[in-house]
């Protein structure tokens, strides 16, 4: 296991356009010309003037530390992260190829999103990325000379090319965005092959899928990006009435899944569902558990399961092997896997790290399809 240097210098010419929907990036000199500055258009239209090169960045989006760390190829410079992302280190490949963020700040930024402002200005913290939604923390921010760059979450591929695409050129890290993006198109060039195939499929050969965020408080992801990725790969997916944000053990009872994802953000395993093990609910009569359909999801360099999550294609051809597996056969997911890590991190993984993203113990009592 050897970290390879083989990342590419970022680009720094002296204008950068952008279209309008990735943002804009212009390189200034700040007023004393001891120091580089961008101006930015973020997800809400608003232009914001970052560092060419941020020294103490803040993330109060659980899921963008991956990314900012995918997009850099190191996190030295990110002093605070909220506790899910440093819960998602603990477990994951990242906690081996960024050790550095073993002791980063957890307090100052919250799994809500919400950030403690003066704390952040103390820290000296050059840059801020969060969500959209937070417009007033972004003024706050930005009355203490704090720049915040809010992104929009992504609904589908294209809106990940579009949130990792602005935050390269909020990092001053295009070329990277680039490539990732790259990869992404030529993923969705693979399931766009197959498109004939699974569009062929009858509803009776496509099979009834439930993606768990969290399978203690029985919130699942019926919208958004996995549910467009079962879709795509011949697969229907459990849905909610507009005004039900949660589902009840009654309603996944009718729906009967036949296969069950469920992700890192509990720590629920596939045994506890064939063993009816877990408070409340009794699984015993879903096809899923009775058949040994029910998946730990990996996790990579952040949990797979999220929208925006930086790896999805990753996680596209595992679900995708498993959810149609005569149509998705002709790639072996270890080796995806490898070769991406090789060639974008710069990291070879050893088969006892792979074994463990792929969560082949947790999943040692299930249906063996790709798994493995």
């Amino acid at each position: 296991m050897k970290k390879r240097s083989k990342f590419l210098a970022m680009l720094l010419s002296t204008a950068v356009a952008v279209s309008s929907l990735t943002g804009i990036s212009v390189f200034a000199a700040d007023k004393t010309g001891e120091e580089e500055t961008r101006t930015v258009v973020d997800a809400t239209g608003a232009e914001v003037e970052v560092p060419a090169h941020p020294k103490r960045i803040a993330v109060p989006a659980m899921v963008l530390p991956n990314m900012v760390y995918a997009l850099q190829g190191n996190a030295e410079n990110m002093v605070s992260i909220p506790p899910a992302a440093y819960s998602g280190w603990e477990m994951s490949i990242l906690k081996d190829l960024a050790p550095e963020l073993e002791d980063v700040d957890t307090t100052m930024v919250n799994d809500d999103f919400s950030v403690n402002v003066e704390a952040l200005a103390d820290a000296d913290v050059d840059l801020v990325l969060n969500w959209d939604s937070e417009t007033d923390q972004a003024e706050q921010l930005k009355a203490l000379g704090i720049p915040c760059v809010l992104v929009s979450s992504a609904k589908d591929m294209d809106g990940l090319k579009n949130l990792v695409t602005m935050l390269g050129d909020a990092l001053n890290c295009e070329d990277r965005a680039k490539q990732a993006t790259d990869w992404y198109d030529e993923t969705m060039d693979y399931f766009n092959s197959k498109a004939d195939e699974v569009a062929a499929l009858s509803e009776d050969e496509m099979p009834r899928v439930l993606h768990f965020q969290n399978v203690h408080e029985m919130t699942c992801y019926t919208g958004g990006i996995n549910t467009y990725i079962t879709t795509l790969e011949g697969g229907q997916n459990f849905t909610l009435p507009e005004d039900i944000t949660e589902p009840s053990m009654e309603s996944i009872l009718e729906y009967d899944p036949e296969i069950i994802f469920i992700s890192n953000f509990d720590d629920v395993t596939p045994e506890d569902f064939y063993e009816n093990k877990l408070e409340g609910q009794d699984w015993s009569n879903v096809s899923a558990v009775k058949n040994h359909k029910v998946y730990k999801v990996p996790c990579g360099l952040y949990r797979w399961a999220p929208p925006n999550a930086f790896e999805k294609p990753l996680y596209m051809k595992w679900t995708a092997s498993i959810v149609q597996p005569e149509i998705f056969s002709d790639y072996d997911i270890r080796t995806e896997i490898s070769d991406f890590y090789k060639d974008y991190y710069g990291y070879e993984l050893s088969d006892e790290q792979l074994d463990s993203l792929l969560r082949l113990d947790l999943n040692k009592y299930t249906e063996k399809r790709q798994l493995h």
